[in-house]
């Protein structure tokens, strides 16, 4: 572990940024990034490719050559995209934190509940479900299959446990065709949520009581989003057809092009 002479445990986030042919992953990562150093106060490191060209200024940026391809249907737009999400299993090795957070570039830190997560004695903790406005969000891997956790937000420290995790969501993600069958999965696309919850049943001795879940549920926003805006620590979330009001807290966007929009960026200049 990283710790320092006086044994301290070193603390940061991670994201994971690889740009596709229509998203501009790295500067959404850049965005990402300003609001989670701001409200929680961490050092951020980025994993990327030797191409990028981020312009936060990260702790550490980590440069990896990405491998594989995958394709899924935007929630949103409901096109066909490139979604780069391989590698994040090796997180574990190339995070230069003792303690880690893990979060998705489209997750928007508003608040400082993750820091009473941080201090707390864990291996590692997953996000174990999502609502968004309407719902709550659909948790199994198929009409048959077992819940999934979101990989959204993952916690981790570097212990043989954790290592473990991680080792087991590679192997499950290079032997893909073999656990779609096993577990009843309803797709043959790669999904790190599916992935992440595999590895965590096998690891509780295939008990779907998991001990290893963040204890709230992660709010998603999957609706095509026109501005969110911040008043006396409300959220006001505008989207083409609705508007919500919630109170400040961490948000899960799905909506990538209002990401790299111009009204995304004034929130954050405004926060």
């Amino acid at each position: 572990m990283n710790t320092s002479k006086n044994n301290v445990e070193s603390k940061g986030i991670v994201l994971f940024a690889f740009n596709t042919d229509t998203v501009n992953y790295v500067e959404i990562a850049d965005r990402c990034a300003v609001l989670a150093n701001k409200f929680l106060n961490l050092p951020v490191s980025l994993i990327t490719d030797s191409h990028a060209q981020p312009k936060f200024q990260y702790d550490k940026i980590i440069r990896i050559q990405y491998s594989g391809r995958n394709q899924r249907t935007d929630v949103v737009t409901k096109k066909q995209v490139e979604w780069r999400n391989f590698h994040r299993h090796s997180v574990f090795d190339h995070s230069p934190y003792d303690n880690t957070l893990l979060i998705d570039t489209d997750y928007l830190v508003f608040d400082k509940s993750l820091l009473k997560l941080i201090e707390q004695n864990y291996d590692y903790l997953i996000m174990g479900s999502s609502n968004n406005f309407q719902d709550t969000m659909q948790a199994r891997m198929g009409n048959l299959g077992l819940p999934y956790v979101w990989a959204t937000v993952v916690l981790f420290r570097k212990t043989n446990k954790s290592k473990l995790f991680f080792n087991l969501v590679g192997r499950i993600q290079r032997n893909w065709g073999y656990y779609v069958n096993l577990y009843n999965i309803d797709s043959t696309q790669y999904r790190n949520d599916y992935a992440f919850a595999i590895a965590n049943i096998i690891l509780n001795g295939y008990s779907l009581e998991s001990k290893n879940l963040i204890p709230w549920k992660m709010l998603t926003v999957s609706d095509e989003i026109e501005k969110i805006e911040l008043k006396d620590n409300m959220l006001i979330i505008r989207t083409t057809t609705k508007a919500y009001v919630v109170p400040k807290h961490n948000l899960h966007v799905m909506h990538k092009q209002y990401l790299s929009s111009d009204n995304f960026l004034q929130l954050i200049q405004d926060v």
